[in-house]
């Protein structure tokens, strides 16, 4: 009898451990089960949330109501006849309106620091000569970019730096549908919080170009700033080979994207510095890096955006090194960190304009592999139990 009860009970314990295993796998896998759009596909289809998200804004009158722009042959934008791009109503950025609520200016003195487009590349490089320089900047990156290269990601993540979004696709955003423009912005916010656990607060439109249609669903469904400049070196004209694509319209090479950069460095500190940059190529970032020892020679005070305004750095985070607030939506994520139990640490040294963290830093993949690691590491001992238990039963009768 004393027999058939051991038996019984190692069973119990060895189902178990069975189940103990299969759970723990679970939750290791548990972040990779979404299935992003395809690469570069444009206004991809946005999740159902966001579009009941944009519906309530709609209906709460806070998207305005009118035709997209529509992408012409050379290039530009244009508007249909009874709509004035420069009127309050519209205020297209490409045609010449600047909104007060974008951030267009660095304060006095400042030079907001950052890179469009990446991860490419050259980002490695960059974020080399970052490292040995001390300093953080923004990269508004591209949903796509992201899907491609992750690890550049959460390189310049763990580094300090700050993410942003930069669209899926990189499209002229006042083109674009509604729907476009959430799954544009929301996938970009999906990827980069899935990989991070860190939800964007701000956003550059590509090419600048951007109305109040797209800043209210930008703001008002999503949470995100918008983020335009107020200097460009047109550094991504530059090939990988070095050479221009813009010709007489834009730099020959990199020496002339290096003099621009210095112009701009040696020009008034009223107001302050936001130059449109990118990791395309070795190419458009060399004029950041043989432009840096004029950049501190002229005192410039170097930080990435956020930090020019003393922000947090994400929705959910006040800068790279903190811990975030897990999510359960993109949609109002200010009202879940407000009713979280949890708080954003106060600004300090989290929303530092260095790349030396203040504190021991996990990838919320790393934190998940962690916990379950240390799941199955228990399982020895449960086992190691079951034996002794068992033997001892056995030795008894």
């Amino acid at each position: 009898m004393a027999f058939c009860f051991s038996l019984i009970l190692l069973a119990s314990f060895l189902v178990y451990i069975y189940q103990h295993c299969q759970a723990s796998k679970q939750h290791l896998f548990e972040r990779q089960t979404i299935n992003y759009p395809p690469l570069d596909v444009n206004g991809p289809t946005p999740k159902p949330e966001w579009v009941t998200a944009y519906d309530q804004e709609t209906k709460a009158g806070r998207i305005p109501q009118f035709e997209p722009s529509v992408k012409l042959s050379s290039g530009d934008i244009q508007y249909d006849s009874s709509l004035n791009p420069t009127s309050p109503k519209i205020c297209s950025w490409t045609k010449g309106c600047i909104s007060p609520t974008d951030i267009n200016n660095a304060p006095d003195g400042m030079m907001g620091v950052s890179f469009d487009d990446g991860p490419q590349l050259a980002t490695p490089t960059l974020l080399s000569f970052l490292r040995t320089v001390n300093q953080t900047v923004t990269h508004f990156m591209i949903g796509s970019r992201i899907l491609e290269n992750t690890q550049g990601l959460l390189t310049a993540l763990q580094q300090g730096d700050h993410i942003a979004v930069h669209t899926w696709s990189h499209p002229m955003m006042s083109t674009q549908s509604d729907h476009a423009v959430l799954g544009e912005l929301g996938w970009t916010l999906q990827i980069i919080y899935d990989k991070t656990g860190r939800l964007p607060a701000y956003w550059r439109p590509p090419y600048g170009d951007v109305d109040n249609r797209v800043r209210a669903i930008a703001k008002n469904v999503f949470g995100l700033q918008t983020v335009i400049w107020n200097h460009d070196t047109n550094d991504w004209c530059l090939t990988p080979q070095g050479t221009s694509t813009c010709g007489s319209d834009g730099p020959a090479n990199e020496a002339a994207v290096t003099a621009e950069m210095k112009g701009f460095v040696k020009s008034s500190k009223s107001p302050g510095l936001i130059i449109l940059e990118h990791e395309l190529t070795t190419h458009s970032i060399a004029g950041f890096i043989n432009s840096w020892s004029s950049i501190k020679a002229f005192g410039w005070d170097t930080r990435p955006i956020a930090s020019l305004f003393e922000q947090p750095w994400y929705q959910n985070a006040n800068g790279a090194f903190d811990t975030p607030i897990t999510l359960t939506s993109l949609i109002n994520a200010s009202s879940a960190v407000t009713e979280s139990k949890a708080t954003i640490l106060p600004s300090s040294q989290i929303t530092q304009n260095t790349t030396q963290p203040t504190t021991t830093f996990k990838f919320p993949e790393q934190e998940q592999s962690g916990s379950s690691f240390s799941q199955y590491a228990q399982i020895p001992g449960l086992v190691m139990k079951t034996f002794i238990i068992f033997l001892s039963l056995f030795l008894y009768l």
